[in-house]
């Protein structure tokens, strides 16, 4: 009955923003794009058909085509999950490791935090594009290496919001009670402390996510990304910058399509924020 009366006044804080239902319509627009279309659509992202080569948009091809008669409008669609593909899976690989270094620094402290902490200064005064760069150059191009150099880059945002929340909750009461009563610290953090770390986690997932998006296009617009044919936005920008003047969509659909997700896991993040900081409630 109490986790339904605080959904209830979740979803009623959340409703009043008006900016971050927005975004997440923009979300949920996107996600649909990315999963509804390539089942619908009667043409293969990769399939060329040079005689109908940069074709305006027309009933046939929505979006026209690209300088290989691919498409335009299926490409954005397989190109959308690819984007999606690699947020979500960076994200969590810098989810899961940032937690677990945050709370081994904030909990048990002393030397173990201070070791943890100076190497993720180091991390951090790395311009985060170079060292995703770098870490693809060493990994070598393709989607796995995308993933995982995003998520390294990533990792400190993470360890950094756990460790100052693991910091503000291990001496409350209730983690001395714990303590006092024998119960190991591991135990003590898994189910006492981190639980009461999900908020400003959840929130920082959202302000992660089309960051991770926007890596992935800047890398794969460099080259560094899945490698062709594969319809990454990125790589599309990327191919249209030879046509700009004959045929300037080829840029702005894939552009266009980069802002709105990028727009809207913004606006959806700045709304949980605000509704789930305890100092706004």
């Amino acid at each position: 009955m109490q986790i339904n009366a605080e959904w209830s006044r979740f979803f009623r804080r959340f409703r009043h923003r008006h900016l971050a239902v927005i975004g997440l319509i923009l979300v949920v627009m996107v996600l649909l794009f990315a999963i509804l279309p390539p089942m619908v659509l009667p043409f293969d992202p990769n399939e060329m058909d040079i005689r109908n080569a940069m074709a305006t948009p027309s009933g046939d091809h929505w979006l026209g085509t690209d300088q290989y008669g691919r498409d335009t409008l299926t490409r954005l669609a397989y190109g959308a999950r690819i984007s999606l593909k690699v947020g979500l899976m960076a994200t969590g690989i810098a989810l899961f490791i940032g937690v677990v270094v945050g709370s081994a620094a904030g909990y048990v402290g002393q030397k173990t935090d201070t070791v943890i902490m100076r190497f993720l200064d180091a991390l951090m005064a790395f311009p985060g594009i170079l060292l995703a760069i770098a870490l693809v150059g060493v990994l070598g191009p393709g989607l796995l290496s995308l993933i995982v150099a995003i998520g390294i880059v990533s990792i400190p945002r993470f360890a950094r919001l756990t460790r100052a929340s693991v910091l503000q909750k291990k001496n409350l009461e209730y983690v001395l009670a714990a303590r006092a009563l024998g119960r190991p610290g591991w135990q003590i953090l898994l189910s006492d402390v981190l639980p009461n770390c999900l908020s400003p986690l959840i929130v920082q997932i959202t302000l992660t996510l089309p960051g991770a998006i926007l890596g992935e296009a800047a890398l794969s617009f460099l080259g560094l990304g899945t490698p062709p044919p594969a319809p990454s936005w990125g790589r599309m920008l990327n191919e249209a910058r030879g046509f700009m003047e004959i045929s300037p969509e080829q840029a702005v659909f894939p552009g266009l399509a980069i802002f709105i997700v990028v727009l809207g896991f913004n606006l959806l993040g700045d709304g949980l924020r605000d509704v789930l900081d305890p100092k706004l409630k």
